[in-house]
């Protein structure tokens, strides 16, 4: 099954909206890989993960049909994660009936209260709102499961990953990530992912909470090989960058790839 990243970039885009800033500047006349639209992900058809304000631009550039997705998996109810409003334009009116396929979204208590207060009844957009429990299981049908695990990211927000497993592979989607409270190490010590995707917000700056920067990088992936979590061909990617981090990608690939680390790109895919 395809595992799509349709963005890698911070909540401002890169280039950053409203920015002059020189890595902006190179990102524009470089483009390419260096083109990030904000992160979000699509595994196979029917399993989306979080919503942003480059939901169409990302519908257009990558050929996707949201009107196949039954499962829509939000992270945290931050608004380059989650804009509610294109939810609406599944109603009538501006979808067919019967349109599109019935739809399940995941999330915590303030992705459901977002979403309730954006001005329309999810229901009558043939989707439905599931409030998700960290560390439970949810079943998404044709053997994929997808379990969220607790970031350090959103202050008093349940801010999740997903830990996604299918046909007896293991994917974790690791941006917003900060550094992972200790019942989530616990959890991911129990896993051997074949697939790990870990965040570089801040590039060449260290983070901590709420983010993460290039060397972090190193000691998260160092610390799920002390607890045995990665596989022996466990791929170890890297996302979720902002322009303050500095770095365009080939800086980046530069840093990581002496590390045996990919840096992920908009459109990159993988198996799972």
């Amino acid at each position: 099954m395809t595992f799509t990243f349709l963005g890698t970039a911070a909540a401002e885009g890169w280039p950053a909206l409203w920015c002059p800033c020189r890595v902006c500047a190179d990102a524009r006349r470089l483009g390419g890989k260096n083109i990030r639209r904000r992160t979000a992900y699509q595994l196979g058809d029917r399993i989306h993960i979080d919503l942003g304000p480059d939901a169409f631009a990302q519908m257009l550039a990558f050929d996707l049909r949201y009107d196949r997705i039954e499962h829509l998996l939000i992270t945290h109810s931050h608004a380059d994660h989650l804009c509610p409003e294109e939810l609406h334009y599944r109603s009538a009116g501006f979808a067919p009936d019967p349109g599109p396929v019935p739809l399940t979204v995941w999330g915590n208590a303030q992705v459901e209260e977002r979403i309730r207060a954006a001005g329309f009844v999810l229901e009558s957009c043939r989707a439905r709102f599931e409030r998700i429990t960290p560390f439970e299981p949810i079943d998404l049908s044709e053997g994929v499961v997808a379990t969220p695990i607790l970031a350090d990211h959103a202050g008093e927000e349940q801010a999740v990953n997903y830990v996604l497993e299918c046909a007896g592979r293991t994917l974790l989607q690791g941006n917003d990530t900060g550094w992972w409270p200790e019942e989530t190490w616990a959890f991911l010590a129990t896993k051997v992912l074949d697939i790990a995707i870990i965040e570089a917000t801040y590039g060449d700056h260290r983070g901590g909470a709420h983010h993460l920067g290039a060397e972090d990088v190193l000691d998260v992936r160092d610390e799920l090989a002390k607890l045995g979590a990665l596989a022996s061909d466990c791929r170890v990617i890297t996302t979720h960058f902002s322009h303050n981090g500095g770095w365009l990608h080939e800086r980046l690939e530069a840093f990581f790839a002496p590390h045996g680390i990919e840096v992920a790109y908009d459109g990159m895919t993988l198996e799972l």
